[in-house]
């Protein structure tokens, strides 16, 4: 992205953009069984070991710092798609 380290062509700060990502969908590994937790942006769960679950990354975060889970990397960060990000970084930033 051309505009990225330019603040002025931002269409938003660095902070509103965490603030956005922190609601994307992540798979995780839970290590505890758990019930589901209600949250007003909706229902997450029931936590069953080592059975996959998805969650907003802020829940996976949280957990993950309480040692309640470990997060699965989205396929978009897999070694067999490095080339093809790396090939997206390089073109926009000749552009």
């Amino acid at each position: 992205m051309a505009g990225q380290s330019d603040a002025e062509l931002s269409l938003f700060s660095a902070e509103e953009l965490e603030f956005i990502a922190e609601d994307e969908i992540v798979d995780i590994v839970p290590n505890l069984k758990m019930g589901p937790l209600n949250f007003i942006s909706g229902d997450f769960g029931p936590f069953i070991p080592q059975i996959v679950a998805q969650v907003p990354l802020w829940l996976a975060v949280a957990l993950k710092k309480r040692g309640k889970c470990s997060i699965c990397p989205p396929q978009w960060m897999s070694v067999g798609e490095l080339p093809f990000f790396s090939s997206l970084s390089i073109f926009s930033f000749q552009s």
